[in-house]
Protein backbone atom coordinates (compact mmCIF):
# COMPACT_ATOMS: atom_id res chain seq x y z
CA UNK A 1 0.00 0.00 0.00
CA UNK A 2 2.75 2.33 0.68
CA UNK A 3 4.93 2.44 -2.43
CA UNK A 4 1.32 2.27 -4.77
CA UNK A 5 0.30 5.34 -2.59
CA UNK A 6 4.13 6.67 -4.10
CA UNK A 7 3.85 5.83 -7.29
CA UNK A 8 0.55 7.51 -8.02
CA UNK A 9 0.95 10.91 -6.12
CA UNK A 10 4.28 10.59 -7.98
CA UNK A 11 2.57 10.09 -11.24
CA UNK A 12 0.49 12.80 -10.47
CA UNK A 13 2.96 15.29 -9.97
CA UNK A 14 4.56 13.91 -13.14
CA UNK A 15 1.64 14.53 -15.31
CA UNK A 16 0.78 17.68 -13.50
CA UNK A 17 4.49 18.95 -13.32
CA UNK A 18 3.98 21.05 -10.33
CA UNK A 19 3.67 21.17 -6.81
CA UNK A 20 1.32 23.96 -6.80
CA UNK A 21 -1.39 24.89 -9.43
CA UNK A 22 -4.17 27.42 -8.57
CA UNK A 23 -6.36 25.84 -11.29
CA UNK A 24 -7.31 22.11 -8.73
CA UNK A 25 -9.53 23.58 -6.12
CA UNK A 26 -12.74 21.65 -5.32
CA UNK A 27 -14.31 22.32 -2.67
CA UNK A 28 -12.11 25.08 -1.02
CA UNK A 29 -8.91 21.93 -1.12
CA UNK A 30 -6.34 22.11 -3.52
CA UNK A 31 -5.94 18.66 -4.69
CA UNK A 32 -2.44 19.78 -6.50
CA UNK A 33 -1.24 20.79 -3.02
CA UNK A 34 -2.75 17.42 -1.13
CA UNK A 35 -1.07 15.11 -3.50
CA UNK A 36 2.40 17.37 -2.95
CA UNK A 37 1.89 16.76 0.49
CA UNK A 38 1.46 12.91 0.19
CA UNK A 39 4.33 12.91 -2.28
CA UNK A 40 6.83 14.98 -0.36
CA UNK A 41 6.55 12.79 2.95
CA UNK A 42 6.30 9.27 1.62
CA UNK A 43 9.73 10.72 -0.59
CA UNK A 44 11.05 11.66 3.15
CA UNK A 45 10.96 8.16 4.05
CA UNK A 46 11.96 6.54 0.26
CA UNK A 47 15.02 8.31 0.25
CA UNK A 48 15.79 7.66 4.18
CA UNK A 49 15.16 3.85 3.26
CA UNK A 50 18.36 3.97 0.54
CA UNK A 51 20.38 2.15 3.11
CA UNK A 52 23.38 1.78 0.00
CA UNK A 53 24.26 3.28 -2.92
CA UNK A 54 26.73 1.83 -5.38
CA UNK A 55 28.12 3.80 -8.20
CA UNK A 56 28.17 3.02 -11.69
CA UNK A 57 29.29 5.26 -15.04
CA UNK A 58 26.11 6.10 -15.67
CA UNK A 59 24.38 6.58 -12.05
CA UNK A 60 27.84 8.60 -11.63
CA UNK A 61 27.09 10.68 -14.35
CA UNK A 62 23.57 11.32 -13.57
CA UNK A 63 24.24 12.17 -10.29
CA UNK A 64 27.08 14.34 -11.28
CA UNK A 65 24.67 16.47 -13.88
CA UNK A 66 21.97 16.90 -11.24
CA UNK A 67 24.68 18.08 -8.75
CA UNK A 68 26.46 20.80 -10.99
CA UNK A 69 23.04 22.34 -11.74
CA UNK A 70 22.65 22.34 -7.71
CA UNK A 71 26.00 23.74 -7.06
CA UNK A 72 25.63 26.36 -9.92
CA UNK A 73 21.72 27.97 -9.62
CA UNK A 74 22.27 29.68 -6.23
CA UNK A 75 25.77 30.99 -7.41
CA UNK A 76 24.42 32.45 -10.64
CA UNK A 77 21.16 33.86 -9.53
CA UNK A 78 23.25 36.00 -6.98
CA UNK A 79 25.88 37.35 -10.26
CA UNK A 80 23.28 38.03 -12.20
CA UNK A 81 20.69 39.22 -9.77
CA UNK A 82 17.58 38.65 -12.11
CA UNK A 83 15.32 36.85 -9.62
CA UNK A 84 12.41 39.37 -9.23
CA UNK A 85 10.18 36.94 -11.62
CA UNK A 86 8.72 33.81 -9.86
CA UNK A 87 9.35 32.44 -13.35
CA UNK A 88 12.66 30.79 -12.19
CA UNK A 89 12.25 29.60 -8.88
CA UNK A 90 9.08 27.97 -9.84
CA UNK A 91 11.51 26.27 -12.48
CA UNK A 92 13.74 25.20 -9.71
CA UNK A 93 11.10 24.08 -6.59
CA UNK A 94 9.61 21.80 -9.33
CA UNK A 95 12.69 19.95 -10.85
CA UNK A 96 14.30 19.59 -7.55
CA UNK A 97 11.33 18.34 -5.83
CA UNK A 98 9.29 16.38 -8.41
CA UNK A 99 12.22 15.04 -10.98
CA UNK A 100 15.37 14.53 -9.05
CA UNK A 101 13.59 12.60 -5.60
CA UNK A 102 11.66 10.67 -7.91
CA UNK A 103 14.80 9.92 -10.28
CA UNK A 104 16.59 8.84 -6.93
CA UNK A 105 13.96 6.64 -5.68
CA UNK A 106 13.52 5.02 -8.84
CA UNK A 107 17.30 4.30 -9.60
CA UNK A 108 17.83 2.72 -6.23
CA UNK A 109 14.64 1.35 -5.38
CA UNK A 110 12.82 0.48 -8.01
CA UNK A 111 12.72 -3.19 -9.45
CA UNK A 112 10.67 -4.67 -12.36
CA UNK A 113 7.35 -4.87 -10.38
CA UNK A 114 7.60 -1.48 -9.42
CA UNK A 115 8.14 -0.13 -12.76
CA UNK A 116 5.66 -2.55 -14.95
CA UNK A 117 3.50 -0.39 -12.17
CA UNK A 118 4.57 3.26 -13.12
CA UNK A 119 3.37 2.59 -16.44
CA UNK A 120 0.57 1.22 -15.77
CA UNK A 121 -0.67 4.61 -13.94
CA UNK A 122 1.35 6.53 -16.71
CA UNK A 123 -0.60 4.65 -19.57
CA UNK A 124 -3.72 5.55 -16.81
CA UNK A 125 -2.92 9.33 -17.56
CA UNK A 126 -2.70 9.48 -21.43
CA UNK A 127 -5.98 7.39 -21.50
CA UNK A 128 -7.55 9.94 -18.60
CA UNK A 129 -6.39 12.94 -20.98
CA UNK A 130 -7.86 10.99 -23.64
CA UNK A 131 -11.12 10.95 -22.49
CA UNK A 132 -10.86 14.33 -21.25
CA UNK A 133 -10.34 15.63 -24.61
CA UNK A 134 -13.35 13.58 -26.24
CA UNK A 135 -15.92 15.31 -23.87
CA UNK A 136 -14.09 19.04 -24.47
CA UNK A 137 -12.16 19.04 -21.11
CA UNK A 138 -8.32 18.97 -22.53
CA UNK A 139 -9.38 21.93 -25.18
CA UNK A 140 -6.78 25.17 -24.06
CA UNK A 141 -7.87 28.47 -23.54
CA UNK A 142 -6.06 29.63 -26.74
CA UNK A 143 -7.73 31.08 -29.58
CA UNK A 144 -6.83 28.23 -31.81
CA UNK A 145 -8.93 25.70 -29.22
CA UNK A 146 -5.88 23.18 -29.60
CA UNK A 147 -6.37 20.15 -27.36
CA UNK A 148 -4.03 20.74 -23.54
CA UNK A 149 -2.83 18.63 -20.93
CA UNK A 150 -3.97 19.07 -17.24
CA UNK A 151 -0.34 20.39 -16.26
CA UNK A 152 0.90 22.06 -19.69
CA UNK A 153 -0.20 23.23 -23.17
CA UNK A 154 -0.89 21.14 -26.85
CA UNK A 155 2.66 19.97 -27.20
CA UNK A 156 2.50 18.22 -23.40
CA UNK A 157 -0.76 16.34 -24.44
CA UNK A 158 0.56 15.56 -27.90
CA UNK A 159 3.48 14.46 -25.93
CA UNK A 160 1.43 12.43 -23.79
CA UNK A 161 -0.46 10.62 -26.40
CA UNK A 162 3.07 9.39 -28.24
CA UNK A 163 4.35 7.90 -24.57
CA UNK A 164 0.27 5.77 -24.44
CA UNK A 165 1.03 4.80 -28.49
CA UNK A 166 4.56 3.66 -27.62
CA UNK A 167 3.80 2.25 -24.06
CA UNK A 168 0.99 -0.08 -25.43
CA UNK A 169 3.28 -1.10 -28.43
CA UNK A 170 5.96 -2.71 -26.67
CA UNK A 171 4.65 -3.06 -22.94
CA UNK A 172 4.87 -6.67 -22.49
CA UNK A 173 1.82 -7.46 -21.15
CA UNK A 174 -1.26 -9.04 -22.72
CA UNK A 175 -3.47 -6.88 -23.81
CA UNK A 176 -6.11 -7.96 -27.01
CA UNK A 177 -5.20 -6.81 -30.14
CA UNK A 178 -8.53 -5.06 -30.96
CA UNK A 179 -8.45 -2.95 -27.39
CA UNK A 180 -4.83 -2.44 -27.94
CA UNK A 181 -4.68 -0.86 -32.06
CA UNK A 182 -8.01 0.98 -30.80
CA UNK A 183 -6.44 2.76 -28.29
CA UNK A 184 -3.29 3.44 -30.27
CA UNK A 185 -5.24 5.13 -33.43
CA UNK A 186 -7.04 7.18 -31.03
CA UNK A 187 -4.22 8.52 -29.36
CA UNK A 188 -2.76 8.87 -32.62
CA UNK A 189 -5.81 10.93 -33.67
CA UNK A 190 -5.65 13.17 -30.89
CA UNK A 191 -1.87 13.87 -31.33
CA UNK A 192 -2.79 15.07 -34.59
CA UNK A 193 -6.05 16.74 -32.97
CA UNK A 194 -3.21 19.23 -30.80
CA UNK A 195 -1.60 20.58 -33.73
CA UNK A 196 1.78 20.08 -32.48
CA UNK A 197 4.07 19.08 -35.40
CA UNK A 198 7.28 18.52 -32.88
CA UNK A 199 5.83 15.04 -30.81
CA UNK A 200 4.41 13.97 -34.22
CA UNK A 201 8.13 14.01 -35.95
CA UNK A 202 9.45 12.65 -33.06
CA UNK A 203 7.05 9.53 -33.64
CA UNK A 204 7.82 9.26 -37.09
CA UNK A 205 11.42 9.12 -36.67
CA UNK A 206 11.05 6.71 -33.67
CA UNK A 207 8.88 4.61 -35.96
CA UNK A 208 12.26 5.10 -38.64
CA UNK A 209 14.30 3.65 -36.04
CA UNK A 210 12.51 0.78 -34.99
CA UNK A 211 11.58 -0.44 -38.61
CA UNK A 212 15.58 0.17 -39.55
CA UNK A 213 16.45 -2.08 -36.14
CA UNK A 214 14.13 -4.59 -37.54
CA UNK A 215 13.80 -4.57 -41.10
CA UNK A 216 13.83 -8.27 -41.66
CA UNK A 217 11.19 -8.38 -39.21
CA UNK A 218 8.61 -5.92 -40.01
CA UNK A 219 9.72 -4.47 -43.84
CA UNK A 220 6.39 -7.04 -45.22
CA UNK A 221 4.25 -6.28 -42.58
CA UNK A 222 4.78 -2.08 -42.32
CA UNK A 223 4.42 -2.52 -46.31
CA UNK A 224 1.34 -3.96 -46.54
CA UNK A 225 -0.28 -1.77 -43.33
CA UNK A 226 1.24 1.49 -45.00
CA UNK A 227 -0.74 0.72 -48.64
CA UNK A 228 -3.93 -0.54 -46.61
CA UNK A 229 -4.02 3.11 -44.73
CA UNK A 230 -2.71 4.93 -47.48
CA UNK A 231 -5.65 3.15 -49.86
CA UNK A 232 -8.53 3.83 -47.41
CA UNK A 233 -7.28 7.79 -46.84
CA UNK A 234 -7.28 8.31 -50.34
CA UNK A 235 -10.44 6.19 -52.02
CA UNK A 236 -12.81 6.64 -48.37
CA UNK A 237 -12.39 10.70 -48.22
CA UNK A 238 -11.01 9.92 -44.51
CA UNK A 239 -7.96 11.95 -45.03
CA UNK A 240 -10.17 15.23 -45.15
CA UNK A 241 -11.92 14.27 -42.36
CA UNK A 242 -9.02 13.67 -40.53
CA UNK A 243 -7.38 17.06 -41.45
CA UNK A 244 -10.73 19.22 -40.00
CA UNK A 245 -9.94 16.95 -36.64
CA UNK A 246 -8.88 19.72 -33.69
CA UNK A 247 -6.00 21.46 -35.51
CA UNK A 248 -4.38 18.20 -37.49
CA UNK A 249 -3.86 20.68 -40.35
CA UNK A 250 -1.98 22.65 -38.93
CA UNK A 251 0.79 19.26 -39.11
CA UNK A 252 1.18 19.15 -42.49
CA UNK A 253 1.24 23.27 -42.56
CA UNK A 254 4.40 22.43 -44.25
CA UNK A 255 2.91 20.01 -47.21
CA UNK A 256 1.40 20.66 -50.28
CA UNK A 257 0.74 19.05 -53.92
CA UNK A 258 3.48 20.81 -55.23
CA UNK A 259 5.63 19.65 -52.17
CA UNK A 260 7.14 21.46 -48.90
CA UNK A 261 6.31 24.86 -48.78
CA UNK A 262 7.84 27.70 -45.57
CA UNK A 263 4.68 28.43 -43.20
CA UNK A 264 6.75 28.48 -40.46
CA UNK A 265 7.25 31.82 -38.31
CA UNK A 266 10.91 30.72 -37.47
CA UNK A 267 10.48 31.06 -34.26
CA UNK A 268 12.73 28.04 -32.95
CA UNK A 269 15.83 29.50 -35.36
CA UNK A 270 15.46 33.05 -33.67
CA UNK A 271 15.47 31.20 -30.51
CA UNK A 272 18.23 29.27 -31.13
CA UNK A 273 20.37 32.72 -32.62
CA UNK A 274 19.54 34.22 -29.09
CA UNK A 275 20.55 31.23 -27.55
CA UNK A 276 24.24 31.00 -29.45
CA UNK A 277 24.75 34.73 -28.81
CA UNK A 278 23.72 34.60 -24.96
CA UNK A 279 26.33 31.64 -24.17
CA UNK A 280 28.99 33.72 -26.17
CA UNK A 281 28.65 36.20 -23.46
CA UNK A 282 27.96 34.36 -20.60
CA UNK A 283 29.15 30.46 -21.64
CA UNK A 284 29.01 29.30 -17.39
CA UNK A 285 25.17 30.03 -17.46
CA UNK A 286 22.87 33.05 -16.95
CA UNK A 287 21.23 30.73 -13.69
CA UNK A 288 17.75 29.21 -14.14
CA UNK A 289 14.77 30.57 -15.58
CA UNK A 290 16.85 33.95 -16.62
CA UNK A 291 17.45 32.71 -20.26
CA UNK A 292 14.68 35.79 -21.60
CA UNK A 293 16.36 38.39 -19.39
CA UNK A 294 19.56 38.08 -20.58
CA UNK A 295 18.85 37.80 -23.68
CA UNK A 296 16.89 41.06 -24.17
CA UNK A 297 19.38 42.48 -22.49
CA UNK A 298 21.97 41.46 -24.66
CA UNK A 299 19.94 42.38 -28.08
CA UNK A 300 17.24 44.89 -27.04
CA UNK A 301 16.31 45.03 -30.33
CA UNK A 302 15.51 41.67 -31.03
CA UNK A 303 13.21 41.13 -27.81
CA UNK A 304 12.39 37.19 -27.09
CA UNK A 305 8.33 36.90 -27.00
CA UNK A 306 9.39 33.48 -24.90
CA UNK A 307 11.09 32.50 -21.97
CA UNK A 308 12.98 29.23 -23.00
CA UNK A 309 14.68 28.13 -25.59
CA UNK A 310 12.41 25.35 -26.49
CA UNK A 311 15.56 23.07 -26.80
CA UNK A 312 16.53 20.92 -23.86
CA UNK A 313 20.44 21.14 -24.56
CA UNK A 314 20.48 24.99 -25.31
CA UNK A 315 18.57 25.76 -21.79
CA UNK A 316 20.90 23.75 -19.82
CA UNK A 317 23.96 25.27 -21.67
CA UNK A 318 22.48 28.98 -21.15
CA UNK A 319 20.84 28.47 -17.73
CA UNK A 320 23.60 26.04 -16.21
CA UNK A 321 26.68 26.61 -18.12
CA UNK A 322 28.23 24.53 -20.89
CA UNK A 323 30.34 22.18 -18.42
CA UNK A 324 26.96 21.12 -17.29
CA UNK A 325 25.49 20.37 -20.81
CA UNK A 326 29.13 18.76 -21.61
CA UNK A 327 27.90 16.44 -18.76
CA UNK A 328 24.26 15.54 -20.09
CA UNK A 329 25.52 15.06 -23.52
CA UNK A 330 28.00 12.71 -22.20
CA UNK A 331 25.45 10.95 -19.79
CA UNK A 332 22.54 10.85 -23.17
CA UNK A 333 25.02 9.17 -25.47
CA UNK A 334 25.76 6.66 -22.48
CA UNK A 335 22.14 6.23 -21.55
CA UNK A 336 21.35 5.64 -25.30
CA UNK A 337 24.07 2.90 -25.79
CA UNK A 338 23.11 1.33 -22.49
CA UNK A 339 19.88 1.21 -23.13
CA UNK A 340 20.30 -0.58 -26.90
CA UNK A 341 23.07 -3.23 -25.83
CA UNK A 342 20.26 -4.45 -22.81
CA UNK A 343 17.56 -4.22 -25.36
CA UNK A 344 19.83 -6.47 -27.69
CA UNK A 345 21.57 -8.66 -24.32
CA UNK A 346 17.71 -9.28 -23.34
CA UNK A 347 16.13 -9.24 -26.94
CA UNK A 348 15.00 -13.30 -26.76
CA UNK A 349 12.63 -12.38 -23.45
CA UNK A 350 9.64 -11.36 -24.44
CA UNK A 351 8.99 -10.07 -20.36
CA UNK A 352 11.97 -7.56 -21.43
CA UNK A 353 11.08 -3.89 -20.57
CA UNK A 354 14.39 -2.58 -22.72
CA UNK A 355 12.70 -2.21 -25.68
CA UNK A 356 9.98 -0.36 -24.41
CA UNK A 357 12.84 1.82 -22.58
CA UNK A 358 15.10 2.69 -25.55
CA UNK A 359 12.13 3.11 -27.88
CA UNK A 360 10.77 5.97 -25.03
CA UNK A 361 13.76 7.14 -24.28
CA UNK A 362 14.35 7.85 -28.49
CA UNK A 363 11.01 9.57 -28.61
CA UNK A 364 11.58 11.66 -25.48
CA UNK A 365 14.43 13.03 -26.24
CA UNK A 366 13.86 13.71 -29.46
CA UNK A 367 10.45 15.35 -28.50
CA UNK A 368 13.22 18.05 -26.03
CA UNK A 369 15.05 19.26 -29.10
CA UNK A 370 12.27 21.06 -30.78
CA UNK A 371 9.51 21.95 -27.89
CA UNK A 372 9.48 22.26 -24.13
CA UNK A 373 11.55 23.60 -20.89
CA UNK A 374 13.61 21.64 -18.50
CA UNK A 375 10.76 20.81 -16.41
CA UNK A 376 8.81 19.27 -19.66
CA UNK A 377 11.43 16.69 -19.97
CA UNK A 378 10.22 15.37 -16.46
CA UNK A 379 9.70 12.17 -18.44
CA UNK A 380 12.57 11.67 -20.04
CA UNK A 381 14.54 11.94 -16.86
CA UNK A 382 12.29 8.96 -15.69
CA UNK A 383 12.99 6.83 -18.74
CA UNK A 384 16.72 7.51 -18.06
CA UNK A 385 16.62 6.68 -14.44
CA UNK A 386 14.51 3.13 -15.52
CA UNK A 387 17.54 2.17 -17.77
CA UNK A 388 20.24 2.69 -15.38
CA UNK A 389 18.51 0.00 -12.63
CA UNK A 390 21.11 -2.55 -11.89
CA UNK A 391 18.64 -5.01 -11.16
CA UNK A 392 17.92 -6.59 -15.04
CA UNK A 393 14.16 -5.45 -15.88
CA UNK A 394 13.19 -9.07 -17.08
CA UNK A 395 10.41 -11.53 -15.34
CA UNK A 396 12.13 -14.06 -13.20
CA UNK A 397 9.09 -16.20 -12.79
CA UNK A 398 9.62 -19.99 -13.63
Amino acid sequence: MFSWVFMLSACALLAIGRVYDERFVIANINLVVLVSIIYLVLVVFMLFSIKKIILSKSKALFYLFYLLMLLTTPILWIVFDTTEGKFGLEKFVNFWLIVVPISVVVIEKYDRKDVINTFYILLGVSCFLAVLSSVGLSVSERTDGRMAALGGGPIVFARWMGFGIISLLFLPVKIKNRYKFSLILIFFLLALASGSRGPILALFLTGLVYVFLNFNRVIVKISLGVCVLVSVLLFSGLGKQMSKIGNADRVFMNLSSKGLKKNSTSTRTNLAIGSFILLQHYPLGVGAGNWQTVSNEIRPTHLMPLEYPHNLLLEVACEYGVQTVLVLLVLLFYVFHLSYHKMIKYRRDKTSLYPLLFYLFLFLFLNSLVSGMLNDSRLLFVVISLIIIHKPLISTDE
